[in-house]
Order: C-alpha cells, then sequence, then structure tokens
C-alpha cells in the first residue's frame, strides 16, 4: 500500500515539469508548421524539423525526469531503473533522429532506412518496455513516461 502512495507522489513531482517542457519545444514547432503545411517550398523542411522538435521533447522530458529522480531516489535504485531506461530512451530518440534526417535527405535511401527506421523504433521500444518491467520489479513505485502522461492528461 506504501508503495502506492510513493508512486502518486512521484506522479505529481513529475507531471508538471514534463508538460511544461512539451509545451516549450512543441509550441515553437507547431508555429513553424502551420505556415509550412501551406507554402510548398517549405514543404521539405517541414517534415525534418517537426521530427526534430518531437525527439528534442522526448529527450528534454527524459532528461528532466532523470534530474528530479536523482534528488529524489537513492543512488543504487536510481542507477539500475530511471537511468537505464533513460540512456536507452535518449539514445534510441537521437538515433532515430538521425536516420530521419540521412533518409530524408538521400533520395535513392528512402525505401531501405525506412526500413532500418521501423527495426530500430521497434527494437528500441521492445527494449525499453523490458526495462520498464525490470524497473517496476526492483522499485514497485517506479513510474513509466506512458504513467507521467496518462496522468498529465487525466488533470
Amino acid at each position: 500500500m506504501e508503495h502506492l502512495f510513493e508512486r502518486q507522489a512521484r506522479l505529481n513531482l513529475l507531471v508538471r515539469p514534463v508538460r511544461v517542457i512539451a509545451y516549450f519545444f512543441l509550441i515553437p514547432g507547431l508555429i513553424f508548421a502551420v505556415p509550412a503545411w501551406f507554402m510548398p517550398e517549405s514543404s521539405s523542411v517541414f517534415l525534418p524539423v517537426m521530427f526534430f522538435f518531437l525527439c528534442a521533447t522526448a529527450v528534454a522530458r527524459e532528461i528532466v525526469r532523470l534530474r528530479l529522480m536523482k534528488s529524489y531516489l537513492t543512488p543504487s535504485i536510481y542507477q539500475q531503473t530511471v537511468q537505464k531506461v533513460a540512456r536507452l530512451t535518449i539514445i534510441g530518440y537521437v538515433v532515430a533522429w538521425l536516420i530521419a534526417v540521412v533518409m530524408l535527405s538521400i533520395p535513392s535511401a528512402p525505401g531501405y532506412l525506412f526500413v532500418v527506421f521501423l527495426f530500430w523504433i521497434g527494437g528500441v521500444s521492445l527494449g525499453v518496455t523490458r526495462l520498464n518491467r525490470l524497473a517496476k520489479q526492483i522499485d514497485p513505485a517506479y513510474v513509466t513516461m506512458g504513467e507521467i502522461e496518462r496522468a498529465w492528461w487525466k488533470r
């Protein structure tokens, strides 16, 4: 029962900063996206910039979660749970963005790189899911980014 209270305390600690970070990155992206959608000459810039803002948002959310949880958890639990998941997530988003940039910049490569992109995203997603499951076993009050986002939308 105590881990439920601890989990709720962590959700309350993380929801607001994660929301602020998401808005900080997504609002400029949307401001850029609306005019780019209606101007064909800038539409080739539209997708890479929006993908950058989406990846930057995810990386920034993970960094905020790392900073907040570092002061909140003991060092051993922090390293076994939050730090492992955040490292894999950040690496996953950065490499996915790089693959997408290369895919969009080389005219003959999109088909092959799209398959690499899908396999990369699938592999990272499975790895993060596995690490989240292990983190829940180590720390029953562990809060995943999905739970933070669901708590965000409930408010």
